[in-house]
């Protein structure tokens, strides 16, 4: 069998933010018991699904704070797929996100009965974008077993987002208002045993808390 080399082209739309190390909690993400929804859309403009992230408990670390944050997968008609949980951290003035959140929902249904590993670094966004810059690359390897312990040969996950770069900054509307939103772009490339092409857009934004 072959094994899957998926390259997806994503822009995303990250909402401006400025805050200090010790101003996590000026972030939605910090922010217990709120929760924030990310539709994807499809080159017609038809829903093809969303995804619900509740944050759930913030904590304080000596270089700032860390959330749980609980993630809900739905399909195009709103139907629960899957369900996974993840971190994020506010770390001297950057955000790291769990990679964990980065695995397609078509591989968490497959995989959903099974116990999982992973090793890589994670994804950071520092506290101030500046259009024109790179991010850095983040990479994961995802490892699966059965319920018994035995380890699927055959089911390895590894993931790579790289050229990640700060295209630009706009004015976007969504139902939940207004934002002043940084427009970036990165690549995501996935390896398993299959072989799939794939491109996605999507947007992100995440609000200030007064």
């Amino acid at each position: 069998m072959k094994k899957l080399l998926t390259t997806i082209a994503v822009t995303a739309l990250f909402c401006s933010f400025t805050f200090l190390p010790g101003d996590c909690k000026k972030i939605i993400f910090f922010t217990e018991g709120t929760a924030t929804t990310m539709t994807s859309y499809n080159d017609d403009g038809k829903v093809t699904g969303s995804t619900k992230t509740t944050y759930t408990k913030v904590s304080k670390t000596a270089a700032g704070a860390s959330v749980m944050a609980h993630q809900e997968n739905f399909d195009k008609k709103g139907k629960p797929s899957t369900v996974s949980d993840f971190m994020i951290k506010c770390d001297n003035g950057v955000l790291i996100f769990d990679m964990k959140m980065s695995m397609p929902q078509q591989q968490q249904d497959a995989y959903k009965d099974m116990e999982m590993t992973m090793e890589g670094n994670n994804l950071e966004y520092p506290s101030e974008l500046v259009v024109g810059s790179s991010l850095k690359d983040a990479d994961v390897k995802f490892t699966f077993k059965t319920k018994e312990g035995m380890v699927m040969p055959m089911s390895g996950l590894n993931i790579k987002i790289s050229n990640r770069k700060v295209e630009a900054k706009e004015s976007v509307t969504t139902p939940a208002g207004t934002f002043e939103c940084y427009k970036l772009s990165e690549f995501v490339e996935t390896k398993t045993m299959f072989t799939i092409k794939a491109k996605a857009l999507f947007g992100l934004t995440t609000k200030l808390v007064p």
